[in-house]
């Protein structure tokens, strides 16, 4: 069964991936109907640029980290996915246009969690991840957010597949702005502007801490890069894409 993927991207051109089982992880962009390039995933291949994630090293794909968050949330790392444009379809901001077309296929249950024997934390001003071991086969996250226009927004929530379906994959991306954002005068239909005096959607809140909610999305499309899903307890503050990838470098210079 294969999956097809297609829509607006952030640069306003036209995404298309397709998404397949396969019997390991396999990403490739095709340039054209003759030129095809393997991608391979890494954390010396994955980067961050503008609260962006990127994938490749002479060719790269760009704004994969929700789709790379559906992946594992749903359990699927062994796949093949064929990228026929330099960017990822963003869809409403979350990765709940991908969880619906995916959920149709089966979760994988052969892959052994990762799991390390020491703590490791990261941190970076007022914004830290810390990961910490413990036995059970479980990731439990325990998330926090804070700026001045929303206060703060807290979760405990153990990250299974249920879980991520109903209560992560929904989130939208968001940003803090102010009144003289141009952008708020013509909302796009997908994420969250935040000011002092209120929040901008093209649809009322998901959840009262939906911007919180998203910041889990973004660790779990980080994360995709161990290439398995991770066991233990991670506890996170204000958190970004690249404290996140320099907390997936730690964890893999620890396995």
């Amino acid at each position: 069964m294969k999956v097809v993927f297609q829509g607006p991207c952030l640069d306003r051109s036209f995404g298309r991936l397709t998404i397949a089982p396969g019997k390991k992880l396999s990403l490739r962009y095709h340039h054209n109907a003759h030129s095809l390039m393997e991608l391979p995933l890494s954390i010396e291949t994955v980067a961050t640029k503008k609260h962006l994630v990127s994938v490749g090293r002479k060719s790269k794909v760009n704004v994969v980290e929700h789709l790379f968050s559906a992946l594992y949330g749903l359990s699927m790392f062994h796949v093949r996915i064929d990228f026929w444009s330099t960017e990822v379809p963003f869809f409403d901001g979350s990765s709940k246009g991908f969880v619906d077309l995916l959920g149709g296929l089966e979760p994988e249950k052969s892959l052994e969690p990762l799991r390390l024997n020491r703590e490791i934390t990261i941190k970076q001003r007022d914004s830290f991840i810390q990961y910490i071991a413990h036995q059970k086969d479980e990731l439990i996250i325990i998330m926090e957010l804070s700026h001045p226009y929303i206060k703060t927004q807290k979760i405990v929530l153990e990250i299974d597949r249920a879980n991520y379906i109903k209560e992560i994959a929904p989130a939208r991306t968001f940003v803090f702005t102010d009144e003289n954002d141009q952008r708020l005068q013509n909302l796009p239909p997908y994420g969250i502007a935040i000011t002092k005096k209120r929040i901008y959607g093209s649809e009322p809140l998901r959840f009262s801490d939906e911007l919180v909610r998203h910041k889990i999305l973004d660790l779990l499309g980080d994360l995709f890069v161990l290439k398995r899903k991770l066991s233990g307890r991670i506890i996170g503050r204000n958190t970004s894409h690249l404290l996140n990838l320099k907390f997936a470098k730690a964890l893999v210079e620890a396995t």
